[in-house]
């Protein structure tokens, strides 16, 4: 062959070896600037997740105080002792490589910790090591990078020494942590509520989404102001952002957001008046008492029986608390979530309805017989002889039956139900409690065709008309409508809080004037011939009323013992609502007999307090 010729056949397979080589260059660089720049956040992605780490810190909740600047709600001292699991890291996974069972593994890690622990108990005298193996070793897989507390509500002496012989490199540490707390105990448990601790806290306003994110728990609210206002009184989550080493130790802290405290809330509460009202209920075992000021709206007091110790339920809830509290049915807020017929005190809004349809007027006359006869069935009054004749403030005065049925009668039940829901009765209060109940009862014929598939009776309207049957409403709603008479209103809105939001808050609708001059001339003065005959020291408005509830699973009947009314009569202060239950079926039972001591008593410290100022 040709020198010239093999030449140019080893320069044809140079060349195509230099562009294979180009192409596989440029391969190979594309690939390296797509990891380094297409790939960058992909990577630095898996790099944060893996090296980054970040710890969710809340803000300490705010104060509740009430109306006069007495602390309700606010948080003790508790002292701690905390380990850290990290310094135990070694000799731990030195024992987990040749001990893989987890009954083992927490034995161990329990007895390391310990044997730490136990010379400065020897010295000290006994630490409460209250920290089972389970839950330190789940503790060790789960959060190692905060601290376990292992012992609470420290002596104060135990504290201090503790914080004198323990060295700045022990695993080991003292600290102070905030509990909830309640100076008053039980007062106005349903309506502060509690606090219990979550790790669900709020860090979308804070950077590091993506990260494994280990939690300090915050205190939640769980029913009552605490929950309604949760939000207001938690304040705003910090947070920190640590790197850490392939072992997961804390090795430089790349970010600290701080937390911010929970506002502070004053509610319209009096919790002298409220503990006036809880000791004048207490010798009922089942009961509700609601004063509310005319003047603000605000709630002054707001008493459900039984109860239970706001303290007993923070930091948590134990099963015996838990369950000694549910038999007793005292969760239940009995003034906005129990529905009760409201037996005669409906009478007021029955004869709100005769006089505004001209029914009856301040001269009309009913002889009452004792007994007032529909189709087959004898209404009873509760005088068993009868009233006799008497006119339409005597009718209030007294809670003639005969009377209200008879011109009941007259008006219809479409007018009577109409009436009702002009007062609003159909409807809760929208006081600002979580969980007030919606299922009021203002029935009509569509109502039971609808409900019950049946059609409406006369004898339904009888009931009706003097607040039995199928009629349910709640003490509180009753208290509201006790102001709204109060006021000349249709109905009335109450409140704990006034909060100021940079938002504009929806028109509500504004009351009208329930009654004419004339015509609520007649029914004040109806209600102050019954304040006249429990309460002597201030005119007061009252209508007592006792409603019968059938027992479950039997023939006995039970009573629900009524008292509404506003106070003073001609300048009106305070409206308020007492409602009782009774124990057992003992017939000795009435609302004016129950309650007016009940009244008498918040009714003398809130005009106390009064010329006091």
């Amino acid at each position: 062959m040709d020198p010239l010729d093999v030449r140019k056949t080893n320069f044809g397979r140079i060349r195509f070896l230099q562009c294979v080589s180009g192409v596989l260059f440029f391969i190979l660089f594309v690939g390296i600037v797509y990891r380094q720049y297409g790939q960058f956040y992909l990577y630095n992605k898996l790099d944060n997740r893996q090296c980054l780490r970040r710890i969710l810190q809340p803000g300490m909740r705010g104060k509740i105080y009430d109306r006069n600047g007495r602390i309700l709600a606010t948080h003790r001292d508790s002292y701690c002792l905390y380990v850290d699991l990290n310094a135990f890291r070694k000799p731990f996974e030195l024992f987990c490589k040749k001990n893989r069972a987890p009954s083992l593994q927490r034995e161990q890690l329990w007895a390391l910790v310990n044997d730490a622990l136990l010379p400065y108990a020897r010295q000290i005298g006994d630490i409460p090591f209250k920290i089972s193996p389970k839950k330190l070793l789940q503790h060790y897989h789960q959060n190692i990078l905060l601290p376990l507390k292992i012992a609470s509500d420290l002596p104060q002496a135990v504290y201090a020494r503790l914080l004198t012989i323990l060295p700045t490199e022990s695993p080991f540490q003292v600290g102070v942590e905030y509990i909830r707390h309640y100076p008053y105990g039980s007062s106005a448990c349903h309506v502060l509520g509690y606090v219990t601790r979550t790790s669900e806290l709020d860090a979308e306003h804070l950077p590091g989404n993506g990260l494994r994110t280990f939690f300090l728990p915050r205190e939640k609210g769980q029913t009552g102001i605490e929950e309604q206002y949760d939000e207001y009184l938690s304040g705003c989550n910090g947070g920190e952002i640590w790197r850490v080493t392939p072992s997961g130790q804390k090795q430089q802290k790349l970010l600290s957001v701080p937390s911010v405290n929970g506002s502070s809330l004053t509610l319209s509460l009096d919790i002298d008046l409220q503990r006036v009202c809880e000791h004048a209920l207490e010798e009922y075992k089942k009961g509700s008492v609601s004063v509310i000021d005319l003047a603000s709206g605000g709630v002054l007091a707001m008493v459900s029986t039984p109860g239970f110790d706001l303290n007993e339920l923070t930091p948590f809830v134990s099963p015996e608390v838990f369950e000694d509290i549910n038999a007793r049915e005292a969760w239940f807020n009995r003034a906005v979530q129990g529905l009760y017929p409201p037996g005669s005190t409906f009478k007021v809004l029955s004869m709100s309805a005769f006089l505004r349809n001209g029914i009856v007027d301040a001269h009309t006359t009913y002889d009452c017989t004792g007994t007032y006869r529909i189709a087959h069935r004898n209404i009873r009054c509760h005088k068993r002889g009868g009233h006799g004749l008497l006119n339409t403030m005597q009718a209030i005065q007294f809670s003639c039956n005969p009377f209200f049925i008879h011109y009941g009668m007259r008006l219809g039940v479409e007018k009577l139900y109409d009436e009702a829901c002009r007062y609003r009765l159909d409807r809760p209060t929208g006081i600002d409690l979580p969980h007030e109940t919606h299922r009021l009862c203002i029935p009509s014929p569509q109502w039971k065709r609808k409900k019950l598939h049946d059609g409406w009776a006369q004898g339904d309207t009888a009931n009706m008309v003097i607040g039995q049957g199928y009629t349910l409403v709640t003490p509180f709603k009753m208290a509201c409508f006790a102001a709204a008479l109060a006021k000349n209103q249709t109905f009335f809105t109450p409140h704990f809080a006034e909060i100021e939001t940079d938002g504009i808050a929806p028109s509500a609708p504004l009351p009208q004037t329930a009654l004419s001059t004339m015509h609520r001339g007649i029914l004040r003065n109806g209600m102050r011939k019954v304040g006249e005959r429990y309460i002597s020291f201030v005119p007061t408005a009252l209508k007592t009323g006792t409603a019968q509830v059938k027992v479950a699973h039997t023939d006995r009947y039970t009573h629900i013992g009524w008292m509404i009314g506003y106070a003073p009569m001609d300048n009106p202060k305070i409206a308020f609502c007492i409602q009782i239950e009774q124990e057992g079926t003992d017939d000795d039972f009435w609302g004016g007999q129950v309650c007016a001591p009940v009244a008498r008593a918040f009714l003398e410290r809130y005009f106390e307090k009064k010329r006091g100022k």
